[in-house]
Formats: C-alpha cells, sequence, structure tokens
C-alpha cells in the first residue's frame, strides 16, 4: 500500500492510492487541454492516461481554470464532488458521464468507491476558501450565482500500513487547497482532520501578469504550510496557463512561483515542500514516507 501524487498543471492533480480493496484514484480540479477561453497552456498537454479512470474528482468552484467541462467530460470520473450549491447544475452539464454530489461547507462525506477488489470508503470534507466561487460570465450557461469556493480534505483509509498510529496511522489525508486568499479559518483543516494531513496541493500562483484579489502568493501560501505543518507539500496554480498571446510577456512567472514557494518553506522552517514539473510524481510508500526524488 502506498500513494503517488502527479502534478498534472495548473490546479490539477491525480492522487493514487493503494488500498487493500485496490488502487483508488483522487483528480482535482481537472483543466487537461490546450486552451479554455481567454487562456492558453503552455506545457504539453497531460497524457490521456494520466487522469483516466479517476475514482473521484473534485471540484473546488467554478471559475473556468478549476471547473472546465470537456475536462470532466472526458476524462470520466465515477464521482465528482461539486462546489457548494452546484451539483445539480454540473450534473446537467455533464449529461450522465459521472454522478455527481456535493458537500456543504464545514460537512463531511463518506463516499463509497469501487476498487478492484471492493469498496474503498473514503470521507471527503469542504472547508472555507477565501475566494469567490461563482461561473464568470455563468449567466450564459445559466450557472448558479450562489456557488461557493471551497477547500478539501479527503481521508483514504489503509493506504499507509506500516505507519504507527502515534506517527499518523494508516490513512491517507489529503489536503486540495484549491483556490484562496488568506483569511482567518485556515485551522479548520486541522480541526476536521485532528492532525496535520499528508499531502497539500498548495496554490502559490496564477495565469495572468497580477495576481488579484483572493489569491495566494508563495510567501503568503508558505506562511500556510508553516500553521498546518502537512508532511508533503506540493506547489499547484502556477507555471501552466496564460492570456492569448501573452506567452512571452510572462517573464519568471512559469519558474519562479514554485521555486520561491519552496524557499520560503524552507526559511520557515518547514519540511516536505517539493516543487514536481508539470507531470512530475512524488511517490510515497506504505510508511507514508517519500520513496524517491521526483521525476516524470
Amino acid at each position: 500500500m502506498s500513494a503517488r501524487v502527479r502534478w498534472l498543471g495548473h490546479s490539477s492533480a491525480t492522487v493514487d492510492v493503494t488500498t487493500a480493496a485496490g488502487e483508488v484514484r483522487v483528480l482535482t480540479d481537472p483543466v487537461l487541454r490546450r486552451g479554455l477561453a481567454h487562456l492558453r497552456r503552455r506545457p504539453p498537454v497531460p497524457a490521456a492516461t494520466d487522469a483516466a479512470g479517476a475514482h473521484l474528482a473534485l471540484v473546488s468552484h467554478l471559475h473556468h481554470d478549476h471547473c472546465d467541462l470537456p475536462s470532466l467530460r472526458s476524462s470520466r470520473p465515477d464521482l465528482v464532488v461539486a462546489p457548494p450549491r452546484s451539483a445539480l447544475w454540473l450534473a446537467g452539464r455533464l449529461r450522465g458521464g459521472s454522478r455527481v454530489v456535493e458537500v456543504a461547507v464545514g460537512a463531511t462525506r463518506t463516499l463509497a468507491l469501487h476498487a478492484a477488489a471492493g469498496q474503498v470508503q473514503v470521507q471527503v470534507s469542504a472547508l472555507p476558501a477565501h475566494h469567490a466561487g461563482h461561473r464568470t460570465a455563468g449567466w450564459a450557461e445559466s450557472a448558479p450565482a450562489d456557488a461557493l469556493a471551497v477547500q478539501h480534505l479527503v481521508r483514504v483509509p489503509g493506504a499507509f500500513p506500516a505507519r504507527p498510529a502515534a506517527a499518523g496511522g494508516e490513512d491517507l489525508l489529503l489536503w486540495a487547497v484549491g483556490d484562496t486568499g488568506e483569511f482567518d479559518r485556515w485551522a479548520a483543516v486541522l480541526d476536521v482532520a485532528g492532525r496535520a494531513p499528508d499531502v497539500a496541493l498548495v496554490p502559490v500562483g496564477g495565469w495572468g501578469h497580477t495576481l488579484g484579489p483572493h489569491h495566494l502568493d508563495p510567501r503568503q501560501a508558505a506562511a500556510l504550510v508553516a500553521r498546518v505543518r502537512p508532511a508533503v507539500s506540493v506547489p499547484v496554480h502556477w507555471g501552466t496557463l496564460h492570456p492569448v498571446a501573452l506567452s512571452r510577456t510572462m517573464g519568471d512567472r512559469f519558474v519562479e512561483p514554485g521555486r520561491r514557494f519552496v524557499a520560503e518553506a524552507r526559511r520557515l522552517g518547514v519540511g516536505g515542500a517539493v516543487q514536481l514539473p508539470v507531470g512530475g510524481v512524488l511517490e510515497l510508500d506504505d510508511a507514508g514516507e517519500p520513496v524517491a526524488a521526483p521525476g516524470r
């Protein structure tokens, strides 16, 4: 039993967890094509197999760079956790390809995922985020104007059977931060989890020349992980998308946010900050420890 984290670019990642019942795949905020709306992708599009076969997909909010309907349709996850107040709309847009549920802010829901040798009962909690949750120009798609943005905490049982209870026990705790600015409810993840997460996917940048409100820059993201202390933190939401025709004007925004996050985390005394290349993989063994240097 073990876990494998692959960053697919922007906020998209897969976390493959091997349990006694078989492997389950969690997919976050899938954006898996070359362009959407006014944005274009600089790194290569992920291979279809990198995102296919997901048992569970998490959508943090309805912004197009986190909730890309063609990517959700093509990857066809078994189960999609929609942002609060958006499940009916999203289910209609996915045209029956996936089952869609939602988890209210502050709530936890147990979901049965069907692995090769049986069911895996995962728990998904929705945590508050300081970010707009509605869909940009959502009126054109009849999207709910009151949809919320959330962070997700996922507990997968039996991932780390070699880890003693005193060190965190067998369960994997995945913290998918989604998109948020600084605010005073960061401790919610610790309150719900009861301990620090094993893996955190932390936004550290954006896709434009400026971040705008309700986002985290590398310094703010490092300060967040310094408070929560996840065992492993992977910077996401950077180095992938850019506005049409502005790729050459992005300067160091494709290379610096991840590096700056790792450097700032180390300065704050936080271990486990790992910068992955787009497509890069980090593996954890059956005790929850990294087993190799990240790479493709």
